[in-house]
């Protein structure tokens, strides 16, 4: 009885060492996705900075009205939360509600008028 015992328990030894190994390796990858993320931030944070800088320098607006601007995109969304969250209009041919993420209608495949580079802008 205790070898058939010892066998189960390896059995089940052996099922969780391999999810160990399967959990490892997800961690991994989503270390190694937020690495990315991040050095993909500060790169974004850096061109930023010096796109405003540049304003600021060459067409002497100021950190406030930068600020204001702010405010205003992030009201589009109607919520002052910080985000950009993408808009919601209708359709001008089906009059379905739809995102301006897509650059068509996902119902009837109008394109969307007057599209923005800026999803939700």
């Amino acid at each position: 009885m205790s070898f058939l015992w010892d066998m189960a328990q390896d059995e089940r030894l052996g099922e969780v060492g391999a999810k160990v190994a399967v959990a490892r390796s997800q961690a991994q990858t989503a270390a190694a996705q937020v690495e990315q993320l991040e050095a993909r931030l500060e790169a974004l944070q850096l061109a930023n900075a010096a796109m405003w800088a540049l304003l600021r320098e060459r067409l002497g607006l100021s950190d406030a009205e930068l600020i204001d601007k702010m405010r205003q995109i992030d009201l589009l969304d109607g919520k002052a939360d910080g985000k950009m969250s993408p808009r919601v209009l209708e359709c001008t041919a089906c009059k379905r509600t739809m995102s301006t993420r897509f650059r068509r209608c996902v119902y009837c495949g109008t394109p969307i008028a007057g599209g923005s580079p800026f999803p939700g802008v």
